[in-house]
């Protein structure tokens, strides 16, 4: 079994959000005489999830002062949700196809489209999941590195998520056989949602141990978390006159026996607010204007024999505590809000395809200003998630895996949603 992680990280390129410009080495390849190549991947994945979640008693309406517990930024589960169901786990299903030209002038150019889709949706008849288009682009390749044209992967937050083992899982829930969409992973609960944009990007050669990525992307719309806490209506910044910038350093080191990897990438944004969407109280000077959003991220992950030990971590600003500038990047006043994170994870291959691995990490926000004056609104403080998984390689292409693990969401004014959950499923790639 020893080239299933070699054929999983090429899996990953496509059906992970294509974290790397490559596409070569498809798992099914078509060529013409001319020299033109169409290449098909994919995978799918489905699994039994049972959940059981609860809450404090102070997590009431009412309980010390509070009128509403904030949301954005996405609860991890619901209080009282107890229940079980057939799901698809962080990974939609997916289907990928890219087409190569001929190499001309050392130029390898190639598109890309990928269909991604999952079996939640509600319990009716025309319940199906939603296909959603996340990848159409073309990509132009040489030994000056590789340039990519469309909508494609993030760069921002890449690093930990392609090293995060609940990949190829489930992770916290939001409502086991209620789910309307894919499971979380470790996102909001370690790091933030990478996601897919609009790009022009650049992914460097190696220079030795290093690489570096560098891209220009549509603006996204920062959201407030008034989105979520409805007794404020909060305004959004959504005026985006200049593109987000992204970017990532990697490095790959040996250190003896061991193989250590170490990255940082993040990201800056600036978006202006509309002239009918002014900041509330507490908000002055050049903030009343628009909204800085700047994150960096950072890790490690090393490699001796069997082990694997990641550890990634992130501080943002004006960017929220799940999806990238979605709700709760700003305050109730429109003021961007700060927000860390990481997590701390450790597996082991056993041989002949069985791997065992646990991880540990949340995402955390601080309260504003306009925030700390009023006990109305009980804010999001934290979000955590304990994690443990069983998989084995049955072949090359296909993998059982057993998981369960628990979350926990609090409040800065008290109180906790929490959520245990455990199942088994598996995944097929081609």
């Amino acid at each position: 079994m020893k080239n299933f992680s070699k054929k999983l990280a090429l899996a990953a390129i496509p059906a992970v959000m294509a974290l790397s410009a490559s596409q070569a080495d498809s798992k099914i390849l078509l060529m013409s005489q001319e020299g033109w190549e169409v290449s098909f991947d994919g995978a799918a994945n489905a699994f039994l999830m049972k959940q059981s979640g609860s809450a404090t008693a102070d997590i009431t309406a009412g309980a010390n002062g509070i009128t509403t517990f904030e949301t954005a930024g996405g609860a991890v589960t619901n209080a009282g949700t107890d229940g079980i169901g057939i799901v698809t786990g962080l990974l939609p299903n997916v289907w990928g196809m890219s087409l190569k030209a001929p190499t001309a002038n050392g130029l390898d150019v190639t598109g890309r489209i990928g269909f991604y889709t999952h079996m939640q949706g509600n319990q009716g008849a025309f319940g199906n999941g939603l296909i959603n288009l996340r990848e159409t682009n073309l990509s132009v390749a040489g030994s000056f590195g590789t340039v990519t044209i469309g909508r494609s992967i993030g760069i921002a937050h890449s690093n930990a998520i392609l090293n995060d083992m609940t990949l190829f899982g489930v992770g916290a829930l939001t409502g086991a056989g209620d789910q309307s969409n894919t499971s979380l992973g470790r996102i909001g609960l370690g790091y933030l949602y990478t996601d897919f944009h609009p790009q022009i990007s650049y992914a460097s050669p190696a220079f030795g141990p290093l690489s570096f990525k560098v891209g220009i992307f549509d603006p996204s719309d920062v959201k407030s978390s008034g989105d979520a806490a409805l007794t404020f209506l909060s305004p959004d910044a959504t005026e985006g006159d200049t593109p987000r910038v992204e970017a990532s350093v990697n490095a790959t080191l040996p250190l003896g026996d061991a193989t250590v990897a170490l990255w940082v990438d993040g990201s800056y944004q600036y978006t202006e607010f509309t002239s009918s969407a002014a900041p509330g109280s507490g908000v002055s000077g050049d903030a009343l204007e628009g909204v800085e959003s700047a994150e960096v991220a950072f890790g490690t992950k090393i490699s001796y024999q069997g082990f694997a030990i990641v550890a990634s971590g992130f501080k943002a600003h004006g960017v929220g505590t799940r999806g990238r500038h979605d709700a709760g990047a700003l305050d109730i006043a429109g003021k961007g809000k700060h927000s860390y994170g990481g997590y701390l994870q450790g597996t082991y291959d056993f041989g002949q395809g069985t791997n065992i691995g646990y991880s540990f990490g949340g995402n955390y926000s601080l309260q504003n200003g306009a925030e700390l004056g009023t006990t109305a609104v009980a804010e999001t403080n934290a979000q955590t998630l304990h994690s443990g998984m069983l998989w084995h390689n049955v072949t090359d292409n296909f993998r059982v895996i057993a998981e369960g693990g628990f979350t926990e969401h609090s409040f800065h004014m008290g109180g906790a949603l929490d959520d245990t959950f455990g199942g088994v499923g598996a995944f097929f790639f081609w």
